[in-house]
């Protein structure tokens, strides 16, 4: 099985709900449990990409080999029930942008984050991540005050070298935004700890009324809170295509056999993402969320 590395990097807020909640956010967005990262979902990633098919010229064949076909209520219908060829993985963060004294935001992550990359993308050439102690960082000399001061949002942070240029160079490739680019002026490696502070609590909230069509005024009790990833917030996932073999199938015994998983969906999704390099995750779709730049190496 042939796996591909897909990045997604938010350029709008990202809503991708968790249902309503009864805590003091009405709308949170959803997290990985062990950790409290926030996540998108695989199933989200694949029904926006695929409804991206559909609306471009690929044919019926290469949609349906590649995500499989949608459940048909047609009883007469002819196609075969299957699952489809490439499955993805929910992307999980990488980099998160807070406010700094010093050259606006940053980007920040932290070792375990960098671990995980370096075992997804099986790059061996990677040093090791740093070893960062609480209220410590290792951060890019934009960042830094007075010489290793490093204020992100309310806290400072004692920054005790710069982030290795392997990592820097790593990173800067994994998407062409001109706003990533930026990251060797603006990345901070904080502990794993002080990390999960920050996603935790300085995600984006905002909020919301609805207005009574007929009055022009705000309904009564319609007030709530929405919770968004940031944007320039850097996600990554992984996709598998499967390789399914080609198979004959009957769908009844008076029916013909026919052959299943003809399309090289490698080929279609490269393709399919190459041409589509923004699309619109999440929800709040009609207020601008969720337009996130995607590259798939």
């Amino acid at each position: 099985m042939k796996s591909k590395l897909l990045y997604l990097f938010t350029r709008t807020p990202l809503h991708v709900g968790a249902g309503a909640s009864v805590g003091a956010i009405d709308q949170p967005i959803q997290r990985e449990r062990h950790t409290g990262f926030p996540i998108i979902p695989g199933s989200s990633i694949k029904g926006v990409i695929r409804d991206a098919a559909n609306q471009l010229d690929y044919s019926e064949t290469e949609i349906d080999d590649t995500f499989g076909p949608e459940d048909s209520t047609d009883k007469k219908s002819d196609k075969i029930t299957r699952a489809g060829n490439v499955s993805f993985t929910e992307a999980r963060i990488l980099a998160f942008p807070v406010r700094s004294a010093k050259g606006a935001f940053a980007y920040i992550t932290c070792p375990f984050l960098l671990s995980r990359f370096k075992a997804l993308t099986g790059n061996d050439e990677l040093p090791e991540p740093p070893n960062i102690g609480e209220q410590e960082c290792a951060a890019s000399p934009g960042l830094v005050l007075n010489g290793e001061k490093v204020v992100l949002e309310e806290y400072c942070f004692t920054s005790t070298a710069a982030p290795d240029p392997a990592w820097i160079t790593a990173l800067r490739s994994l998407v062409p935004d001109p706003v990533w680019q930026t990251v060797s002026s603006r990345l901070a490696i904080l502990s794993d700890g002080d990390f999960s502070h920050f996603v935790k609590t300085t995600t984006e909230i905002s909020n919301h009324n609805r207005i009574n069509a007929e009055t022009g005024t705000v309904d009564e009790g319609a007030l709530f809170n929405l919770e968004s990833v940031p944007a320039e917030t850097l996600f990554l996932a992984q996709i598998h295509f499967i390789g399914r073999k080609k198979a004959s199938a009957k769908k009844n015994k008076d029916s013909e056999g026919q052959d299943i998983y003809t399309a090289d969906s490698e080929a279609v999704l490269t393709d399919l993402i190459s041409k589509t390099p923004l699309l619109q995750f999440g929800g709040a779709s009609t207020t601008g969320r969720g337009f996130c730049s995607l590259k798939l190496s």
